[in-house]
């Protein structure tokens, strides 16, 4: 399984004619959390925990697409299930 790798595609682009200095690059990522729907209508307990447990456990996005930590900007943001 291949595991993409933005930085290095941005650096393989310049060959392509593409002009940006990599160093510039600043990379926009979107955070959920997942919070329990107060009103009774989402989904049943035993699905909201195992959901809520999969996103905890899983990898961020910007470890998984190997971005450069001090050129992320994070937005967040909160899902009612």
């Amino acid at each position: 399984m291949e595991t993409p790798d933005i930085p290095k595609l941005l650096r393989d682009s310049q060959r392509y004619g593409c002009t940006h200095d990599n160093d510039d690059v600043t990379y926009y990522v979107g955070h959920e959390r997942v919070l329990h729907r107060t009103d009774g209508t989402g989904l049943p307990f035993w699905r909201e925990c195992l959901f809520a447990f999969l996103q905890r456990n899983s990898a961020h996005i910007s470890e998984f697409v190997n971005l450069p930590r001090d050129a992320v900007v994070e937005i967040g943001r909160q899902i009612e299930i």
